[in-house]
């Protein structure tokens, strides 16, 4: 062991996991010790003590009988190590086959589901290492001896699949297969350094492999027998039908692709994942099963496989039975198969020379009839035309007005004499560099060009206030006023889970009822602490309503939560009815300041970056989430709804109803606005300002 340690730490002598191959090692120095290269100490005679398997209980037997949409979300996750053994048990229990142990390179699965509310294993998978050789499948795959040894690892077998008795779901099996394929890959590089190719399973009589079949598994024919990795090829096995399913489109060259180093083939496919009598399977190899096949067979094989080979693959596949046949096969393959000695010929060329054609390709390059776009070379031009005419100068297009669809411009180029369709006009805007786009918002008004310059410097400016306020623990809110709502019952974006068939019965048309009105929620967020306040306002949107909410934070929540504060910071977008230019905002901010004797700190978001303030995605989105798909029928459900918003970071929401009245036109004169206590801050003072109470002034 210390010598095979040694080699492999030297050579470096690795897996695609980074692991020494030092078990792979060992049998080269016995090979090199019976050869009479090397000389090796005498193996030790004392039994070494392995730790006794832990042994555990399968799972009970629970009847389940839904259909596959009342168990979702249905998942395939991984066996964790302390689950191990009670995944054996329950698989040795359970399957007919039985199960005694995994060995070599091998990843377990549960089956899980969401019965009412309550997580359920419905099943278990495993994936092990793939048989030595079948000859079925080696067709299939037309690879050479050599490139079966090499890359055979690139292979994986469903050696166990087990839906747990009880279990009647339908459809349940062939989905759990599509989600174990769709996480294998990863799961395998993760755990052996290497992604695997194809899947391979082995289906025992009297099952026929339905669900493989509805999973899109490949059915590739039928075994003789023999044991899994059986070298000498026993007869007397049971007969099982092989499927395989690829997980890389490019599949056959991926499988036999360069840059994989001989050394770095996995060599735990030569061991044997479970034991012949467990439920493995082997076959003899594919010039051995050839020899013995016959013509019968041989038909019966191309028949079932025709289907899902193009002309290149079939011509491989009749190459490949002419070889193994020996002397007089081209002929007699042709002659069973109906195809001409030249095609099988053909056939055998490539497979002596894969290298030589195109494997991309099915025929040689230059047949068919030429493109239409060599054929008519005004066509791109015209097209264009068509597409955009105000850079090609040509304003008076006759699509200008004209939804420019691929059928309307091939129907407008067939009345000026072109030859196309729909079809045809989308791969050329396609190799124009046209797509299909919608508007993007990008232009903005009321801004000008200075202050877009200075959004960066405003956005780090706001960010280093409020690191400043929590630092002296001092408050922090971020306020603004969410979407407008009707009350009564409206459609409300958003689905909500309901008894099928049964969805909530809303209005038609969103008409306003005159007596329940709108709402219009006021959120106060406090950025230190993680709560928010949301007055429900009943009248008009206004800065006394906006200040009043403030307030009404203040009152409940603000002061008991920042006991001797002596300054607040609010940061607010720059519209609305908190807006930088707002005069009323700022003569209410006054009052409030004189209220509390405290210093409002105001700092506004540029103009068109509202989104960026907290309060948009730490309280409002939250607030849609909850009441998604629910009609909002009155003022009570807005507010509960509301006030029971919460996340997993720890949200917690107070709202009440406001039904004071907040009339709109109030004007603020020159006097009113002078009196405000108001020092702008040196940079941007249109957007940072502190209002103080008037009673330091005077003072």
């Amino acid at each position: 062991m210390e010598l095979a340690f040694t080699i492999c730490e030297n050579l470096p002598w690795r897996a695609p996991n980074g692991q020494l191959r030092v078990h792979e090692c060992l049998p080269l120095l016995e090979q090199l010790a019976a050869a009479g290269l090397i000389k090796v100490p005498a193996k030790r005679t004392h039994a070494v003590q392995r730790p006794a398997r832990v042994q555990s209980e399968p799972l009970a037997v629970r009847e389940i009988e839904a259909s596959l949409n009342e168990l979702q979300p249905v998942t395939v996750e991984p066996v964790l190590a302390d689950e191990r053994a009670r995944w054996d048990a329950t698989l040795a229990k359970y399957h007919p086959l039985g199960f005694q142990r995994a060995f070599g390179a091998h990843q377990r699965y549960w089956i899980r589901g969401d019965l009412a509310g309550q997580p359920v294993i419905l099943g278990g998978l495993l994936f092990a290492a793939a048989a030595r050789n079948v000859a079925v499948r080696d067709v299939w795959l037309g690879w050479t001896g050599q490139q079966q040894q090499r890359f055979r690892h690139r292979i994986v077998a469903n050696s166990r699949f087990l839906i747990l008795p009880g279990v009647q779901v339908p459809h349940l099996a062939s989905h759990a297969l599509a989600l174990a394929l769709g996480r294998l890959p990863g799961d395998w590089q993760a755990r052996y350094g290497y992604r695997p190719v194809v899947v391979e399973t082995f289906v025992v009589p009297p099952w026929r492999g339905t669900c493989y079949r509805a999973a899109n598994w490949l059915h590739l024919g039928q075994t003789t027998g023999q044991g899994r990795q059986d070298r000498r090829y026993a007869e007397g096995g049971l007969v099982r039908e092989v499927f395989a399913y690829p997980l890389v489109r490019d599949w056959r060259q991926a499988l036999v692709a360069e840059g994989v180093a001989p050394a770095q083939a996995d060599a735990t496919t030569e061991r044997d994942p479970l034991a012949p009598e467990a439920g493995g399977d082997g076959v003899i190899t594919a010039e051995q099963k050839l020899n013995e096949m016959t013509e019968e067979r041989i038909k019966q094989r191309f028949e079932a496989m025709a289907p899902f080979l193009d002309e290149r693959q079939r011509r491989l596949f009749a190459a490949a039975e002419a070889v193994a046949h020996g002397a007089g096969g081209q002929t007699r393959v042709a002659r069973l198969l109906h195809m001409s000695t030249a095609t099988v010929a053909r056939g055998m060329e490539e497979l002596q020379d894969p290298q030589a054609p195109q494997m991309e390709r099915v025929r040689k390059p230059g047949g068919g009839r030429k493109r239409t776009v060599e054929n008519d070379p005004t066509l791109r031009e015209d097209l264009e035309r068509l597409v955009d005419p105000a850079t090609r100068g040509e304003p008076d297009s006759p699509l200008r007005w004209t939804a420019k669809s691929a059928r309307t411009l091939s129907a407008e180029l067939n009345e000026t004499g072109h030859t196309t369709s729909e079809h045809l006009v989308r791969d050329l805007l396609h190799e124009m560099g046209y797509s299909l786009q919608a508007n993007r918002k990008a232009l903005e008004g009321g801004e000008t060009g200075a202050e877009r310059k200075d959004r960066d410097a405003q956005f780090q400016h706001i960010n280093q206030r409020v690191k400043e306020c929590q630092a002296q623990g001092q408050p922090a809110i971020s306020v603004d006023t969410k979407k407008k709502e009707l009350i009564g019952p409206y459609k409300n974006a958003g689905r909500e889970w309901q008894p099928k068939g049964r969805p909530e019965q809303v209005k038609v048309h969103d008409f306003i009822d005159p007596e329940l009105g709108k709402v219009a929620p006021y959120g106060v967020y406090d950025l230190t602490q993680n709560n928010a306040w949301v007055s429900v306002g009943t009248d008009h949107d206004t800065a006394a309503f906006a200040v009043a909410s403030i307030r009404t934070w203040w009152q409940t929540m603000g002061q008991e939560a920042h006991l001797g504060a002596s300054r607040l910071l609010i940061t607010a977008d720059s519209g609305g009815s908190n807006g930088a230019r707002n005069r009323l905002w700022k003569v209410q901010l006054q009052a409030l300041a004189d209220e509390t004797g405290l210093e409002i700190a105001v700092c506004h978001f540029p103009p068109g970056t509202s989104k960026w303030n907290r309060i948009e995605h730490r309280l409002f989105s939250f607030i849609t989430q909850n009441w998604r798909g629910r009609p909002l029928v009155s003022h009570e459900v807005v507010v509960n709804l509301i006030a029971n918003t919460t996340t997993r970071t720890g949200l917690k929401v107070r709202a009440g109803l406001d039904t004071h009245v907040y009339p709109t036109g109030t004007k603020v004169s020159d006097e009113e606005l002078a009196a405000v206590n108001l020092s702008r801050d040196a940079s941007h003072g249109a957007w940072n300002y502190t209002i103080r109470p008037r009673q330091q002034k005077l003072g």
